[in-house]
């Protein structure tokens, strides 16, 4: 029964070939007007790779994160470390020189640098002291010192003033800051913009009564911009370090967009090296790209059109189907012109080539499609785009190979084929894969028990990984980034923060003493105690405002640094602030103080070793402000610990969803239980091997670690798929096991061998990529897809060896 619907099917196949010969250009136009429709939306993508894009709309941490961002601003801030060098006296940076340099860099920073809300250093810091009844905000350079006793005053005030450690100086005063803080909305509202060769709308998708958010290319020009006046004033006795989570994203960004074309082009050229080498005419290397070329930009298409934007993770997306979708020409195009060498008119051989691989082209495209569509569940919200889009980018190359492809090879000059690979003639590659056909069906035990010790010790050197979640590390250790970013959280207490927010139960609540009081003693505590070995750099609130002021208005008293037990004196001292003409306020509470925001500037680690920190911190923070009104710990450190245990959570569910899609999938295509149960044998190979060399290696467990299992699954079926469509059809016809899995690697084996070649390429291409994820992800997939081929011409038969030895059907 299952072989006549299976003959069945090919017939269908062959009869499609028939109407492609009739109406060729009929059914070119059509393919190439529905890949048009959707390569316009090219128009529309954009880069996002901000930390909350990680996370769905939905997701609460995110909720909270951009109800943050809407109260109180962006959150984000360039911090700019600035030091003498080597060998500097006590003075540290109260030298004239040093200071006359810093004030003419702080205007050039506010004057070329575009979307700064403010910009903070020495030179404005808010000087806070109080003159008789007389409360003054001034800034803290103004006047402007003159003399060595001036500077040393300067030095003891600043080093004494809790608001400066570690914000605007660092606690030996050797070094010093500028702060700068970007707009949160986009002046060009929502006009279109571009982040390094890609079209940024980033923010036009939302509502129309919501502002755009400062776009990637806008964020782009602020870092460039800084960058650029860095290298004007840097040099010996001023030395420079910029860091902060802008200026990683937008070296992130940098890196995409420099590594992407270079990705795609090197698929490009291996895959038309390969298909040249393949079948020795240019037409038979052209075709093939203009059909996978039209797929991934369809696919990207695609995404423009539903508002999806290209992310760290989405970027290896136009490679990947690049390598993908060429297999499908590869064994359409490997059956067509041998047919030709024999003898068979191009009609014929288009039909039997449709005939005799079309059914397993369509069975690998749908399992592919499945292994990725189990991204689609991930919590890491690029992680499911990629479950989304990549599987349509498949099925698109399904279509347009046996729609576009076969009117191509009807209408263009095919000339005959020379390519020893395709030679009727056996040659060494075709007796090599008849060698291990031959060796695994005569010695099944043995392959069967080295696989099995393979798959144990892998499992074993897999237990090892550990997760990670560090886009820091995606750069080489001496990149720039990476030193500034090691330098500030050295010397200055961190280089990335996380908020508290307060939300009082009662009107005026936030400037109440025993409130202030709790979230004083709160940051105090975030600053002297240790939680999972770490502790804060630098913590800032309103109670520090508060104890600011009253120490100004008690003639600088250190003993006067507290919180007024006087909720009107509070409320009066605040006053005061606020009539000075400072706004410092509005970054801390709302205008009718019933809520409150506590920054806690914090060292960069991996997200991983922030979980237990962050559980520490929230129970710590609802203890000591539960009892005053709602408190939230948000900010860019919970982003990216929310990730990490979306990891978690995605790892598991794909891989559960891969094998439980993926599994009835190739028992119901192959129509036969035991031998589609047989065939998943083989797929899960790869996934062992590679997750045993990432122990061994020590390659992290993270967001693109994550995408190996479904990827290789998918790749890893297609080999399988061709191998036991190709052998059931020697067994249906006669053979004996032997014989059917000589005759199947003979003819499948070597279109697998060339899609195996072709895939390693491209993913091998991705070491070139200037991100070490990117570089390790390409190893590892390139190691699953060799690992692949060699389960399914050695594991696969040994397994048929032992448990199909019937006679044919």
């Amino acid at each position: 029964m299952a072989n006549t619907i299976r003959d069945r099917i090919e017939q269908g196949f062959e009869r499609w070939g028939r109407v492609v010969i009739a109406r060729p250009v009929a059914v070119l136009l059509a393919s190439l007007m529905i890949a048009i429709s959707c390569i316009a939306g090219l128009t529309r993508v954009y880069v996002d790779v901000t930390f909350e894009a990680f996370l769905g709309q939905n997701d609460m941490v995110r909720v909270n994160y951009e109800a943050l961002r809407e109260r109180f601003g962006r959150d984000e801030r360039i911090s700019v470390a600035i030091g003498r060098g080597d060998g500097v006296g006590p003075e540290g940076v109260f030298d004239l020189a040093f200071l006359e340099r810093l004030r003419e860099f702080h205007d050039a920073v506010e004057e070329r640098v575009p979307h700064l809300v403010e910009i903070t250093s020495l030179v404005n810091a808010r000087d806070t002291r109080g003159e008789l009844d007389t409360l003054l905000v001034e800034d803290f350079l103004d006047p402007w010192p003159t003399g060595v006793e001036e500077l040393a005053l300067l030095r003891t005030r600043a080093l004494a003033n809790p608001l400066f450690r570690n914000n605007v100086l660092s606690t030996d005063g050797r070094f010093t800051t500028l702060v700068l803080e970007l707009e949160l909305y986009s002046p060009l509202g929502g006009e279109e913009d571009t982040l390094s060769g890609f079209e940024d709308t980033s923010n036009s998708m939302a509502a129309d009564s919501t502002p755009p958010l400062l776009t990637g290319s806008e964020t782009a020009d602020v870092v460039a911009s800084l960058r650029e006046v860095i290298s004007e004033f840097e040099r010996p006795g001023f030395v420079i370090h910029a860091a902060g989570s802008p200026v990683m994203l937008q070296t992130i960004a940098g890196s995409m967009a420099h590594d992407m074309p270079r990705f795609v082009g090197l698929a490009i050229v291996s895959i038309a090296g390969l298909l040249f080498l393949l079948f020795r005419r240019i037409v038979a290397v052209l075709i093939p790209l203009v059909v996978v070329a039209l797929s991934v930009a369809s696919t990207v298409g695609l995404m423009g059109w539903s508002g999806v934007p290209i992310h760290v993770t989405t970027q290896i997306l136009p490679s990947f189907l690049l390598a993908v979708g060429v297999g499908d020409a590869v064994h359409l195009l490997s059956i067509f012109f041998e047919r030709i060498r024999i003898g068979d008119s191009r009609s014929d051989a288009l039909c039997f080539a449709l005939g005799h691989s079309g059914l397993a082209i369509v069975l690998t495209s749908v399992t592919t499609a499945a292994g990725l569509l189990s991204f689609s569940s991930s919590a890491i919200e690029p992680i499911a785009m990629l479950g989304r889009f990549a599987p349509a980018g498949v099925m698109i190359a399904l279509f347009l190979s046996l729609s576009m492809l076969p009117a191509l090879l009807v209408l263009a000059p095919i000339g005959s084929p020379r390519g020893r690979l395709v030679a009727s003639e056996e040659n060494a590659i075709d007796r090599l894969l008849a060698s291990f056909g031959r060796f695994a069906t005569r010695r099944p035990a043995l392959v069967i028990s080295i696989s099995a010790i393979l798959a144990l010790a892998a499992g074993f050197a897999a237990a090892q990984m550990e997760l990670s979640h560090d886009p820091l590390s995606w750069m080489d250790e001496e990149s720039r980034i990476v030193r500034d970013t090691r330098f500030l959280d050295q010397h200055l207490g961190g280089s990335i923060s996380f908020e508290v927010l307060l939300e009082s139960e009662v009107p005026g609540g936030i400037r109440q003493p025993a409130t202030l009081e709790r979230l004083d003693a709160l940051g105090r505590s975030f600053e002297e105690e240790e939680r999972d070995g770490v502790s804060a750099g630098q913590t800032v609130s309103l109670a520090d405002v508060v104890k600011e002021i009253n120490r100004a208005l008690n003639e600088d008293r250190a003993e006067a640094y507290v919180i007024p037990g006087d909720p009107l004196l509070v409320a009066q001292e605040l006053l005061l602030f606020e009539n000075t003409g400072t706004d410092d306020l509005e970054d801390l509470t709302d205008s009718q103080f019933e809520v409150a925001r506590m920054t806690v500037r914090m060292p960069w680690r991996d997200a991983v070793h922030y979980t237990e920190f962050f559980d520490l911190a929230t129970a710590d923070a609802e203890a000591a402000l539960g009892n005053v009104g709602r408190p939230v710990v948000t900010g860019i450190l919970s982003l990216l610990v929310r990730t990490i245990s979306a990891v978690v959570t995605s790892i598991a569910q794909s891989y559960v969803l891969a094998f439980a899609i993926i599994t009835p999938i190739m028992i119901l295509l192959l129509g036969n239980l035991r031998l589609g149960l047989l065939a998943m044998i083989p797929n899960m190979m790869p996934i062992l091997l590679t997750l045993g060399l990432m122990g061994i290696a020590g390659f992290p467990l993270d967001l693109f670690s994550l995408m190996i299992g479904g990827i290789a699954l998918g790749l890893a079926v297609d080999d399988t798929i061709h191998f036991m469509h190709n052998y059931r059809r020697y067994r249906s016809h006669g053979l004996g096991l032997e014989d059917a899995v000589e005759a199947t690697l003979l003819s499948a084996g070597r279109a697998m061998l060339i899609t195996t070649i072709v895939l390693s390429v491209g993913f091998l291409g991705f070491v070139m990529s200037s991100m070490v994820n990117l570089n390790n992800l390409g190893i590892l997939v390139a190691f699953a897809t060799l690992s692949a081929f060699f389960a399914d011409v050695l594991l696969a038969p040994a397994l048929l060896a032992i448990f199909d030895r019937g006679e044919p059907a």
